[in-house]
């Protein structure tokens, strides 16, 4: 059960809430894009237990990935 004032949101919650599938979250997960114990963690701690993401690192971690990429782009684009 989710209450307003919950920070860890479950995989199907946090999916919804960022915009983005579960599959998705997984990978960006695999990949190492959001970091184990700040911006996701377990439930318990046993590798069996379900996934935990805290919505506003996650959001924040999604900002600055996108903010990268573009500043990236940006950058070839001005030569």
């Amino acid at each position: 059960m989710i209450t307003n004032n919950s920070i860890w949101l479950p995989t199907l919650e946090a999916a919804r809430a960022l915009g983005i599938s579960i599959s998705t979250l997984y990978r960006w997960r695999s990949d190492g894009l959001l970091k184990p114990g700040h911006d996701w963690r377990r439930k318990f701690p046993s590798a069996n237990s379900p996934v935990l993401y805290h919505l506003e690192r996650c959001e924040q971690r999604m900002s600055e990935l996108t903010a990268t990429t573009a500043a990236s782009i940006e950058a070839l684009l001005t030569f």
